[in-house]
């Protein structure tokens, strides 16, 4: 056993109205302390400095086996702790003694803790969208120990790698998650395990051995001929109008659905050459981005001046807005599924496809590194038909020369 491991037996100094003073037990790990009451009487002239009743009496003899009990019970819990978590700690021991569950320790309380701290930072270094994916995530975790152990919460010593694997076909099959929505979920859990790790609550890392990779996803975008049926289409219901005019918006700005939604007049602003730009700090990475306004875009803005507010336009929440994108294309006969991040990638793939450099793409995406807008940089086919429509006849007349027996 680990030579810094004590324990100890003290009397207090005050006595009971029979005269007689509790027994205290302490705990010492490494210089770390923890006590609790033995729940034995002594008379004050019957204890030793050794930490043990003196004389021969049945009185004595008594309080001596209660305190050898409970020395061979810690002595066995400590054993028993160490070879679990490789470490103990005062408070541990005597908890685990006392029979108390030590809720600091808990999957969900160290996800509170967490949550706690994020939510200190709202408005300082993170926004409350962030603070949202936490309060997601924690729910995500608290579901599935129900599901899986009909318990409220879990010690985190119990998080195994059974445990995670479990976790990531719950999330696959209960909660339908794709894969890259399970590794998001599963990367937040992992930070509450390497919190745990640090804090030496556990010993070994359930995510050793598992790979927590994001799979590339493909960026839908609308092609000129999709954007062309898009914007020609005439709508008899209000709803649909604002929700296309919303997403036209974003493929001639490139702006995410959020930002467009804070939008105000103040984000308006004219250059000395009489251009309109859109000036904004994108709330996801808080990087100024300047987007000069199209005529499209610009006449979406006039149309809606009548709002009657400094919002530049009549906004839905993204679920709608994505619902009724989906109507939209059925509408317009268009193949894909619309969302309102599409209407950001139309604008990357449309802007590099025209010859904007994908320096200046990268600035009017507010992207904080330009190997994020490479992911718009995709050569469609479009733009190859019509790079080869350039020397198409240069090509066919090769054709002259290419004469086969028949």
């Amino acid at each position: 056993m680990n030579s810094t491991y004590r324990i100890l037996f003290l009397t207090r100094k005050r006595v009971n109205s029979n005269g007689l003073a509790s027994i205290s037990v302490r705990i010492s790990i490494s210089g770390d302390k923890a006590e609790f009451s033995s729940l034995q009487f002594v008379k004050p002239e019957m204890w030793s400095q050794t930490g043990r009743a003196i004389g021969r009496t049945k009185e004595a003899q008594q309080i001596n086996d209660a305190l050898d009990k409970i020395t061979i019970a810690l002595d066995k819990h400590y054993k028993a702790i160490l070879e679990k978590d490789g470490y103990v700690t005062a408070d541990k021991l005597r908890d685990t003694y006392l029979g108390k569950e030590i809720r600091e320790n808990t999957v969900l309380s160290l996800y509170d803790i967490k949550v706690e701290q994020k939510r200190s930072l709202v408005g300082k270094t993170i926004r409350d969208t962030t603070l949202s994916k936490y309060l997601a995530t924690r729910k995500r975790v608290a579901d599935f120990i129900l599901h899986k152990f009909k318990k409220e919460d879990l010690q985190i010593r119990e998080v195994d790698f059974q445990f995670i694997t479990d976790y990531e076909v719950y999330l696959k099959s209960v909660c339908d998650c794709g894969h890259n929505s399970t590794v998001k979920h599963l990367r937040y859990l992992k930070q509450i395990i390497t919190n745990a790790l640090k804090n030496r609550y556990i010993s070994h890392d359930p995510f050793d051995d598992l790979p927590l990779s994001y799979k590339p996803v493909h960026k839908q975008f609308l092609i000129e001929p999709e954007i062309k049926k898009l914007l020609s289409k005439r709508f008899d219901n209000e709803r649909l109008e604002e929700v296309r005019d919303i997403f036209a918006f974003q493929c001639f700005t490139g702006i995410a659905y959020i930002d467009v939604a804070n939008l105000t007049t103040d984000n308006i602003y004219e250059d000395g050459f009489g251009q309109k730009w859109l000036r904004l700090s994108r709330q996801k990475s808080d990087v100024e981005a300047n987007i000069p306004l199209l005529e499209i875009p610009l006449s979406i803005i006039l149309k809606y001046r009548r709002l009657g507010s400094d919002k530049l336009l009549p906004m839905h929440t993204n679920q709608k807005m994505n619902e009724y994108l989906k109507e939209i294309a059925n509408l317009c006969g268009i193949k894909k599924k619309l969302t309102t991040h599409c209407g950001r990638h139309t604008f990357g793939t449309i802007m590099l496809t025209k010859g904007v450099s994908i320096e200046s793409v990268s600035k009017m995406l507010g992207h904080t590194n330009i190997t994020t807008t490479q992911i718009y940089a995709k050569i469609l086919n479009e733009k190859i038909y019509v790079e080869v429509n350039k020397v198409r006849g240069e090509f066919d007349a090769f054709q002259e020369y290419y004469k086969q027996a028949k």
